[in-house]
């Protein structure tokens, strides 16, 4: 029976403990070719974690080729050219190790969802089941727009969710929001002029800059967007979130939203719906997608799957009005889609078989007790005392106010000696009379269940000094 010690893992997932346990031994010949391996049941029971634990290491080595199944039979180590190669003192390179281990016990700025839920055994089986069906058009060029399979699943899934009436000849598929947004910078032309949200991602600001784009940013109120703000900016593309603004955290209510499409129609502009993020919502339903408000062909709607699914699931996608489709295809469609055949073929099942819908269930769950077990060890320890929780409805974080006389620069670096990596609010106001100090984005998404109560420990003594506060209050 295979035996390793679970405990020696430090933060890494168990099941990719696992997997590099049992992928070193068989490198190193410790398990022969041919050998079978435990039964997922009885190695779960041996070392006293869970069968999808174990599920999970074996798909992995099966998707990588260092194992093979035999139905009704179990699972054999496979025959490699290259055996007795590998030693347990080798290491990665030193540059890379750096790069990827993180030097703080807990990120809070990281806003991305953990790796243990990903579904490997689907997302193998999935790939398996693709490849196996040997068709011809795995080996073609992608067309421009992507493969017809993924944008047919993406526009049920719109129609289902959000109420989105679009023919898949209106999606466009990319490695990534950035192309995406090249392709829009091409086809809206040089003479547009861009509005942004006045507190949101510099990614945004970013990159509308290193495109040489020209923009603006746009005023907010408690609703989101500023019409009047809008109105006088001479803006005629307007970049918004309304289902879920980071970091205030606002939904634009149905009037606003309608004053937005009006403004779009008299103007002759577009409307940016960036639904980034907007998936994890734990109270009420998603609100009608403006798109799906939309008579005159106004508005393009992006998302991407790198946030519902995996950072590493590099494929976004964003809906064009026919207008602009025509444009597109005009001006973009010379060369092939920047996504693998193989990788769009897996999500169009994924999504089309109810994976992405399952998948999305469990990890707001998942994210729905993380959060409520976080801001419960908040408010039984001293740091509810000095502090103010705001919670936004959808997203993985909410805004800790806190009563401080720190600066958020020395919040910051005090929060960083104890070993926890924070954001400020201050950090994403491009305008000064916006930035409310003190206000922490606690982005739970990276911390581990057990790791929770440590984490606010170490948080209250980054705060809570002495002659920290005014004590006159």
């Amino acid at each position: 029976m295979l035996t390793y010690e679970i405990t020696r893992r430090g933060k890494t997932p168990i099941y990719e403990y696992l997997y590099q346990c049992i992928r070193r031994d068989i490198l190193s010949g410790e398990i022969k070719a041919g050998e079978k391996l435990p039964s997922k049941r009885s190695l779960a029971a041996h070392l006293d974690i869970s069968v999808v634990t174990v599920e999970n290491a074996y798909s992995q080595l099966l998707l990588e080729g260092y194992i093979y199944s035999v139905e009704c039979s179990g699972y054999y180590v496979s025959r490699l050219r290259v055996q007795n190669t590998f030693r347990e003192d080798e290491a990665a390179p030193k540059l890379y190790q750096e790069e990827e281990a993180s030097p703080y016990y807990a990120d809070l700025r990281c806003n991305r969802i953990g790796m243990q839920h990903f579904p490997f055994s689907i997302w193998s089986k999935l790939i398996r089941e693709v490849i196996t069906a040997r068709d011809e058009r795995l080996l073609k060029a992608v067309p421009c727009r992507g493969v017809f399979e993924l944008r047919k699943a993406i526009a049920e899934n719109l129609h289902r969710f959000r109420g989105m009436n679009v023919s898949p000849s209106q999606i466009v598929i990319g490695a990534g929001t950035e192309f995406l947004y090249q392709g829009l910078f091409q086809i809206l032309g040089e003479d547009a002029l861009y509005g942004l949200e006045e507190i949101g991602y510099s990614y945004t600001y970013e990159l509308l800059e290193r495109n040489g784009v020209k923009w603006k940013q746009i005023e907010m109120d408690e609703n989101g967007i500023s019409i009047r703000s809008l109105q006088e900016s001479g803006c005629n593309v307007m970049h918004v979130t309304p289902e879920h603004h980071f970091p205030t955290g606002i939904i634009t209510p149905i009037g606003r939203r309608q004053e937005l499409l009006n403004w779009a129609q008299e103007k002759g502009g577009y409307i940016i719906e960036d639904n980034f993020d907007s998936e994890f919502r734990y109270v009420n339903k998603l609100s009608p997608a403006l798109f799906s408000m939309d008579k005159s062909g106004c508005v393009i709607y992006l998302n991407t799957f790198s946030k519902s699914i995996v950072p590493s699931m590099r494929i976004s996608y964003m809906v064009l009005p026919e207008k602009l489709m025509k444009k597109y295809v005009e001006r973009m469609c010379y060369s092939s889609c920047t996504v693998s055949c193989f990788e769009q073929h897996t999500l169009a099942r994924f999504i089309s078989e109810g994976y992405f819908e399952r998948h999305l269930n469990r990890t707001r769950n998942f994210y729905k007790k993380l959060k409520a077990q976080l801001i419960q060890e908040i408010q039984a320890s001293p740091l509810n005392e000095i502090s103010k929780i705001k919670e936004a409805e959808a997203g993985t974080y909410f805004l800790l106010r806190l009563e401080t006389k720190l600066t958020d620069d020395e919040l910051v670096l005090r929060a960083r000696k104890n070993g926890i990596d924070l954001a400020c609010f201050s950090e994403y106001c491009r305008n000064p009379q916006k930035s409310k100090p003190h206000i922490l984005i606690i982005n739970y998404s990276g911390i581990r269940m057990e790791a929770i109560q440590e984490t606010v420990t170490r948080l209250l003594k980054s705060v809570v000094q002495e002659k920290l506060f005014d004590e006159t209050k």
